[in-house]
């Protein structure tokens, strides 16, 4: 059988690392099984500083979309949740298709993915504010009403705020459409949003085709690597 002939100190220091194989498998195990949460996507809500004003926006998986009420190109400071905790990033408006417009930023955020069929009839619809507040939603139907139209709610809600319902199977949230205005027709009050026939339209759209890769170095010491139009 061989013997090793090196010093008894480095052989110790050989082992050293198998050693402690199991040490670091166990704490990674621990790490791995510990329950730690990823941030939830119960507030894809956001609040746009443009040139213009201030307006409301929702993340989904296309990226920050809103209305372009107050901007249409240009930058543009994003207020957004991660997790319970609000942070600001900067971003620039440009198209995204129909009557939206998307505020592009370099950092991930919550988002909430759009329903991809017609509302029925049991959809439970409510408005999510920037703070985190359901509002109910009833919608309007009946002679004389049509389109994507809601009662009142008792109070006015700002334009591009997020109308959702949310999924039977995972509780999870699925955009409708955005807050589009108000209608007062005699006695009666409503409030319009988008729906989800906007959202197909937009989605049929023409886009930029993404060709070129682009990294970028922030002062705050991230670096984005991402895929932009030409």
């Amino acid at each position: 059988m061989a013997v090793s002939k090196a010093p008894a100190r480095l052989r110790g220091r050989a082992a050293l690392p198998f050693a402690l194989a199991p040490l670091a498998a166990s704490a990674c195990t621990a790490w791995f099984f510990s329950g730690v949460h990823y941030p939830a996507n119960d507030r894809p809500v956001m609040r746009l500083e443009t040139r213009g004003g201030v307006e409301m926006g929702v993340g989904t998986q296309a990226g920050v979309l809103f209305l372009g009420r107050t901007a249409q190109q240009g930058p543009c400071r994003i207020h957004y949740w991660l997790g319970p905790t609000p942070l600001v990033e900067d971003g620039t408006v440009e198209p995204w298709g129909g009557v939206f417009f998307r505020a592009a930023m370099d950092l991930n955020h919550q988002y909430a993915p759009f329903l991809d069929r017609d509302l029925r009839d049991d959809d439970e619809l409510f408005a999510l504010l920037y703070d985190g507040t359901e509002v109910s939603l009833q919608r309007a139907q009946g002679p004389g009403v049509a389109g994507d139209v809601v009662h009142w709610p008792g109070r006015d809600l700002p334009a591009g705020t997020g109308v959702f319902v949310r999924d039977p199977e995972d509780g999870g949230l699925r955009l409708v459409g955005m807050i589009a205005g108000r209608i007062d027709a005699g006695d009666a009050r409503y409030l319009v949003h988008t729906g989800t026939t906007a959202l197909r339209e937009a989605l049929l759209a023409a886009k930029p085709h993404a060709e070129m890769r682009q990294v970028k170095h922030r002062p705050d010491d991230i670096t984005v690597d991402r895929l932009v139009p030409r």
